[in-house]
């Protein structure tokens, strides 16, 4: 059985996202915030959230995990098939939720949440949201006429995106606001999801 270094609130989330849509048994590690855990530290060496030990393999980095997950154990719908026409994009949205959307969110929470109020960075804070705004007006659109990244089925790329947009939501980004009405349904529909609900509940 995959255990899996879990912290609430972080990337692992994606993680029991994955296993509960795939319906996965899967074990738990619940690391607390500061307190040492020696088999986190020897599963992650360079102690980030989150790890995977899947027999004699341990893993790191999210995107890779959801990839090497689905790999292993069957898409069951999660994955275009590689020789398919859509397989490309679904590449792109996989790592865009982890790479162009969520590096304005990282320097609005360095700026808030993980600085003190003396050391924060206003001008950061204010381009972040700028941009992260930019960037989802462009994504906007293509959200207009279908429920998800790949159209009307939801895939693994929406999992990693959905995290992300959760982040954002949680900073108060997504207002409903003209512009971004359609990616805010369509992290409400992510909401919605059963999956989505098991894994934010532990």
């Amino acid at each position: 059985m995959i255990k899996l270094f879990h912290a609430k609130g972080s990337r692992s989330l994606r993680i029991i996202w994955l296993f509960e849509e795939l319906g996965m048994d899967y074990q738990l590690d619940t690391l607390e915030r500061g307190k040492p855990n020696k088999a986190f530290s020897e599963a992650s060496i360079f102690a980030k959230i989150p790890a995977i030990q899947d027999g004699d393999i341990t893993l790191t980095e999210s995107v890779a995990i959801i990839q090497y997950i689905l790999q292993k154990y069957g898409g069951e719908g999660l994955q275009p098939s590689v020789d398919s026409d859509d397989y490309a994009m679904y590449l792109q949205w996989l790592n865009f939720g982890e790479s162009t959307l969520i590096q304005p969110i990282v320097e609005i929470l360095v700026n808030t949440m993980f600085r003190s109020e003396e050391n924060r960075h206003q001008y950061s804070i204010d381009s972040g949201i700028q941009s992260f705004k930019k960037i989802i007006q462009s994504l906007d659109p293509v959200l207009s006429q279908q429920n998800y990244l790949l159209g009307s089925q939801f895939s693994a790329a929406d999992i990693v995106n959905g995290y992300t947009l959760r982040l954002a939501n949680r900073l108060q980004l997504l207002d409903d606001s003209e512009g971004i009405e359609n990616v805010c349904d369509y992290f409400r529909r992510l909401e919605a999801r059963e999956a989505y609900q098991k894994a934010i509940s532990i």
